[in-house]
């Protein structure tokens, strides 16, 4: 029986944002994937659009995009979609990975962090693995935050599941706020990586910086990142420490404003068989990978 290609749905609106992410694209390894490239805009004002307009559908464009090697042998398709770029993207659940820019354009270039970006990680969002791209060079370093949660698991597991995953090096951050959980989430986090092949992985348990009711978890981690200059960072919507009953994830908010990388965000509420990438309490412990406990100042 074959397996299914997984899927890659990329956010293209024809910017030099959208640019990037498709030469970040070309610049990682993608077998056994296919890679849809969707266009979306809002027809205008009072225009009745039809089922078949405003859902994604085939289409050819002037200059489509095309795969710089084909050694993989990834089939790339193009969809077009009248209706709100937001709700079209949301719309793609079985996505493996949705990868746009930092800023839409057009409508939503104004809005901020690019509102569809800002949009697809509050509530209960994302549906699906959300890569926010700002640069296009390769993957080779990787900060993954975790706390111990079902979020920071879900996360481990979607980086896990990058197809170019055995040529990074991942340091595993837990951030010591009292919550419990932290030290095993790590440690869990790091051989789950190990085992599907991570060239090097090492983790970092640092202490938050105390606040008056709760540990600024945020700023430990933009610290981490600024010090540590990751090319991806990677953590659950929600959670981390003290924050984890925020209504819209705060740290992960902010660390897709303030992060000068790209930021790949896991699902929300995707429902999937979590523990059964678990690796069990007998599995031995990472040769490659080394705690460091450090203040964070």
């Amino acid at each position: 029986m074959n397996t299914p290609a997984r899927r890659l749905v990329f956010g293209d609106d024809g910017s030099a944002a959208a640019d990037v992410v498709w030469l970040w694209i070309n610049n990682h390894r993608w077998p056994g994937w296919r890679i849809s490239v969707v266009t979306a805009a809002k027809p205008p004002l009072g225009a009745p659009v039809g089922t078949e307009r405003s859902t994604a559908h085939p289409w050819e464009p002037p200059t489509p995009r095309r795969l710089l090697t084909t050694s993989d042998e990834v089939k790339v398709e193009h969809l077009m979609a009248e209706a709100d770029p937001r709700l079209v993207l949301d719309s793609f659940t079985d996505a493996g990975l949705l990868a746009i820019g930092p800023r839409g354009a057009g409508l939503l270039k104004q809005l901020g962090l690019g509102s569809t970006a800002e949009w697809l990680i509050s509530a209960h969002r994302p549906l699906a693995p959300l890569a926010i791209i700002r640069s296009a060079r390769p993957t080779r370093t990787v900060l993954l935050c975790v706390d111990g949660s079902l979020h920071a698991r879900r996360a481990a597991r979607t980086l896990a599941r990058m197809p170019w995953i055995t040529d990074t090096h991942v340091t595993v951050l837990g951030v010591a706020d009292g919550s419990p959980g932290i030290e095993r989430g790590v440690d869990d986090a790091a051989r789950l990586l190990e085992a599907h092949g991570v060239a090097e992985v090492s983790t970092d348990l640092a202490r938050a910086v105390p606040q008056v009711a709760t540990f600024d978890v945020r700023s430990t981690i933009l610290k981490t990142i600024d010090t540590t200059s990751p090319d991806l960072v990677v953590m659950g919507p929600r959670g981390l420490g003290g924050l984890r009953r925020a209504a819209l994830g705060s740290t992960a908010s902010a660390v897709l404003r303030h992060a000068a990388c790209s930021v790949l965000v896991s699902p929300s509420n995707q429902v999937e068989a979590i523990d059964a990438g678990r690796p069990t309490a007998s599995a031995p412990a990472s040769s490659t990978a080394r705690v460091r406990r450090k203040l964070a100042g």
